[in-house]
């Protein structure tokens, strides 16, 4: 069984080390303590306790909710499909990426039950679907798959923070419930990376 380590020391009473549950969630919620003690470390191994863990955990989910309250406007006239055919080569790699996560998350916590890495996989995607809309013509033809990215973090996010997961997910204009949403999955054919034949002509030959 494994133990709560702070400072080096396992955390007790009689160490006078121990951080009160209680105050993790009236500061943060408890989506943000049990994210971070999922991520923090894998189930066989004892829980490095951290303070900069747990704000790291909340910049996290802020981030995910900034995201959706920043770019409603374009979620909302979106559909979510993930299955595009046309599209630029950044947006194939971003849904490459989707797919990609939706696998990772899936074999982490069915085979492994390595919930530090699927969560890690979670915010690499958060970081695609970011940067990617830096660009704000993105919206003109990936604002299907860029909503559908951000459904696929909300809905492989839930089984560790349902109250903003369901919170998220009704902001994205659904009515059904998380729990009535199945699980999603990847298309092998997504996965795949696409291999580019370069020709170079030098001096006409």
């Amino acid at each position: 069984q494994g133990m709560v380590i702070k400072d080096g020391a396992k955390m007790s009473k009689s160490k006078g080390n121990v951080v009160e549950p209680d105050f993790l969630i009236d500061r943060y919620g408890a989506d943000t303590a049990r994210l971070f003690a999922l991520f923090a470390a894998p189930p066989e191994k004892d829980l490095d306790w951290s303070d900069q863990g747990v704000e790291g955990a909340h910049r996290f989910l802020s981030r995910l909710w900034r995201f959706v309250s920043q770019y409603r406007e374009h979620l909302d006239r979106a559909n979510g499909d993930l299955d595009q055919r046309e599209l630029s080569p950044t947006l194939r790699e971003l849904r490459r990426q989707i797919h990609r996560t939706i696998k990772k998350v899936t074999d982490d916590i069915e085979g492994r039950f390595h919930f530090n890495t699927a969560i890690a996989a979670v915010m690499e995607l958060l970081n695609a679907l970011s940067l990617s809309v830096k660009d704000e013509s993105v919206w003109e033809d990936g604002a299907s798959l860029i909503k559908g990215g951000m459904e696929t973090i909300v809905t492989l996010l839930y089984p560790f923070v349902p109250h903003m997961a369901s919170e998220l997910w009704e902001c994205l204009g659904h009515r059904k419930s998380l729990e009535q949403i199945r699980w999603p999955s990847y298309l092998q054919e997504a996965l795949e990376e696409e291999r580019l034949l370069i020709v170079v002509q030098v001096d006409g030959w």
